[in-house]
């Protein structure tokens, strides 16, 4: 009964002190509103210019590249720098995760042929080392069964 009343109070007591912390999800609009003007700033630049590239909004527009911090092409870690996706050897992806990894490098890579050709050769080389184990499993499985009858 006292580790009961003990609980309880632990958990009341938690309860109260945790309670006062609701200031912490107010949300202060004009605050969100004055952090986003750059990068609405940068929005309407592309909207209205389609065709705009990174280089040239560099060149036009310097303060506002530096402040917002951009990095071309910076969709997947590593693309623009022919380095393979995430960090992952494309051979790892292939070897790994099969066609799916395959899938993964050719698109992440902007159908990068070199990574694509690797990610192949680890899926190639994935496959036949599960299929070399599973022959031999199941060739010790045949002289094992044949052993005891």
């Amino acid at each position: 009964m006292k580790k009961l009343l003990l609980s309880v109070f632990m958990v009341c007591l938690a309860t109260i002190t945790f309670a006062n912390d609701a200031d912490l999800f107010k949300l202060d609009y004009n605050a969100v509103q004055s952090e986003f003007t750059e990068l609405n700033q940068l929005e309407s630049m592309v909207v209205a210019n389609a065709d705009l590239t990174y280089t040239e909004l560099k060149l036009s527009n310097e303060t506002l590249v530096n402040n917002l911090k951009l990095i071309p092409d910076m969709g997947i870690p590593g693309a623009a720098a022919g380095e393979p996706v995430l960090g992952i050897p494309s051979f790892l992806w292939g070897c790994v995760f099969g066609v799916i990894g395959l899938a993964v490098v050719y698109i992440g890579t902007d159908e990068d042929k070199d990574e694509t050709k690797k990610a192949l050769w680890g899926c190639i080389t994935g496959t036949g080392a599960v299929a070399i184990v599973y022959l031999v499993y199941w060739i010790t499985v045949v002289n094992v069964a044949a052993s005891v009858l």
